[in-house]
C-alpha cells in the first residue's frame, strides 16, 4: 500500500514540476497577486469581476497551487503510513520525515514567490525545492522496492556523486537563467551574440544577497548581465557533459550497469539538443518545457545510479563483514 501511494505521489510530483515550469514560462507566476487565494477567492474571478484579472494566467497559477496542495496531502498520508508500519526500515522512516519537512518548506517558497513578486532567488529555490521533492520521492520508491545490489568491483562512487552535485548546480543555474529572464540573452550557438567569449559582468549577474520590494516580472538585469548568466549556464553544461561522459565510460565496464549508462548518455544528449534548439529557436514554449522536464529526468537517472552504486558498496561491506565474523 505504501509503495503504491508513493508511486502515485511520484507521478503527481512530476506533474507539479511540469506545471511549475509552465507557470513560469507563461509568466503566470503573478497571475494571482495574493496567496493562498486568488484576489481573495479560492477560485480565480473572471475578467468581468475584476479589471486586473488575466483569467488564463490566474487559472494557470491556481491549477499549479491546487495540484501542489493535493501532493502535499498525499505526502502527509505517506509519512503517517510509513511511521505506523513496523517492518519498514528506519532509513525510510527518516526519509519520509525529511520529505514532509521539505514539502512544507516548498509551500513557503511558493508563497514567497508571490509575495516577493518573483524575486529570482526565491523562484530559483522554489524550482530546486520542486526537484528535491521529486528526487526524494523517487529515492523512497527505490528503497521501498529494494532494488537488487550488483556485486561488482567497478563502483565509481566519487564520480557518480560528483555528477549529482554538478548536475544539481547546473539545474540551479537553469533556474537562475529562467528567473532572471536570461533565456534569450544568446540566440546563436556555439557563439553568444557572435562571440565565443562575450563581454560579461559576473559581479552584477549573481547578486544573490540583493533583496528589494520591486516587481521582478520580465527581469530587471541589463543585457550584458543576462548574457553572463546564459553563457555561464552553457559553460557549466559543458562541464556536466564531460563529467557524465566520464561516468558513462566507467559504468560501461560493468555489464549490469550498461543499460543504465546508455540511458544516462541518451538523456544527456537529448537534453543538450533541446537546450541548443530552445535558444536558437527563440525559446518556444514546447521546447522550454521539455528542457525543464529533461533536467528532471536526467536528475532521476543520476539519483538511480548513485543509489545502485552506494547500495552495491553497502551490500559488499555487509557480505565481507559476515564472512569475517
Amino acid at each position: 500500500m505504501t509503495y503504491k501511494l508513493t508511486k502515485f505521489a511520484f507521478v503527481m510530483a512530476l506533474i507539479v514540476v511540469t506545471l511549475g515550469a509552465l507557470t513560469r514560462l507563461l509568466d503566470a507566476g503573478l497571475g494571482c497577486p495574493d496567496w493562498p487565494g486568488c484576489y481573495g477567492q479560492i477560485i480565480p474571478p473572471s475578467g468581468e469581476e475584476h479589471d486586473l484579472v488575466e483569467e488564463g494566467k490566474a487559472w494557470m497559477e491556481m491549477i499549479h497551487r491546487y495540484v501542489a496542495t493535493a501532493l502535499g496531502f498525499v505526502i502527509v498520508i505517506i509519512a503517517l503510513a510509513v511511521q505506523s508500519t513496523p517492518n519498514i526500515s528506519n532509513k525510510i522512516k527518516w526519509l519520509s520525515r525529511f520529505l514532509l519537512a521539505l514539502v512544507i518548506v516548498q509551500g513557503l517558497f511558493g508563497m514567497w514567490t508571490v509575495t516577493l513578486k518573483l524575486l529570482p532567488q526565491v523562484v530559483t529555490l522554489h524550482l530546486l525545492g520542486g526537484m528535491s521533492v521529486l528526487a526524494t520521492i523517487y529515492l523512497m520508491l527505490l528503497m521501498l522496492k529494494s532494488t537488487p545490489a550488483t556485486t561488482t568491483p567497478h563502483k565509481p562512487k566519487f564520480l557518480s556523486l560528483a555528477v549529482l552535485v554538478l548536475l544539481s548546480f547546473q539545474i540551479a543555474l537553469g533556474g537562475w537563467t529562467s528567473s532572471t529572464y536570461s533565456g534569450l540573452a544568446c540566440t546563436d550557438f556555439p557563439t553568444c551574440d557572435g562571440h565565443y567569449l562575450p563581454p560579461m559582468d559576473i559581479a552584477q549577474s549573481f547578486h544573490l544577497t540583493e533583496f528589494s520590494d520591486r516587481n521582478y516580472e520580465g527581469g530587471l538585469l541589463e543585457p550584458a548581465e543576462r548574457v553572463t548568466i546564459q553563457y555561464t549556464h552553457r559553460v557549466m553544461a559543458l562541464i556536466v557533459f564531460i563529467a557524465i561522459i566520464s561516468l558513462f565510460l566507467q559504468l560501461r565496464k560493468t555489464p549490469e550497469f550498461k543499460p543504465t549508462a546508455n540511458v544516462l548518455l541518451g538523456l544527456t544528449l537529448l537534453q543538450i539538443g533541446i537546450g541548443i534548439s530552445t535558444a536558437m529557436l527563440m525559446l518556444p514554449l514546447s521546447l522550454a518545457l521539455l528542457h525543464n522536464t529533461g533536467a528532471a529526468l536526467l536528475l532521476l537517472a543520476v539519483i538511480y545510479i548513485n543509489y545502485r552504486v552506494f547500495s552495491t558498496q553497502n551490500a559488499l561491506q555487509q557480505t565481507n563483514s559476515t564472512a569475517n565474523s
